[in-house]
C-alpha cells in the first residue's frame, strides 16, 4: 500500500494504488485541498512593498480557488443562479469574492 506523502512526492505512483483505494485516496485529497484553500483565504496577500494590505478588505478569487474552497466546479461558478451573489466583475474578468462566499457557507450551513 503506497501512501500519501509518497503520492504527493511523485504523483506518477498513483500507477501503484489498487483500483478499489482509488475513490477513498481522491476523497483524502480532495478534503486535503479543500483545508489548504481554506487555510490560504484567511491569510491576507502581501501588497507590492511586501507588507499586507489593510484589514477588512475582500479578497478576489479565482474560479479555481473559489471551486476547491467550496468543493464545486468552476462551470457551476459561472453558470448557476446561487453563485451569483458572490461573483464579481470586473471588464471581461470574473472574480469570486471570499467575504461573499463565506457568507454563502454561513446562510447554507446545516441543509
Amino acid at each position: 500500500m503506497i501512501h500519501l506523502e509518497a503520492l504527493l512526492a511523485d504523483p506518477a505512483r498513483v500507477a501503484e494504488v489498487e483500483p478499489a483505494a482509488l475513490p477513498a485516496l481522491l476523497a483524502q485529497l480532495t478534503t486535503a485541498a479543500a483545508a489548504v484553500a481554506a487555510r490560504l483565504s484567511t491569510i491576507a496577500p502581501a501588497s507590492d512593498n511586501g507588507t499586507a494590505p489593510s484589514a477588512g478588505g475582500d479578497r478576489l478569487l479565482t474560479a479555481k480557488e473559489a471551486s476547491v474552497l467550496l468543493n464545486l466546479s468552476t462551470d457551476f461558478l459561472y453558470r448557476h443562479e446561487a453563485a451569483k451573489a458572490f461573483r464579481v466583475r470586473i471588464g471581461s474578468e470574473v472574480r469570486f469574492s471570499l467575504v461573499g462566499i463565506q457568507r454563502f457557507i454561513e446562510r447554507h450551513r446545516g441543509r
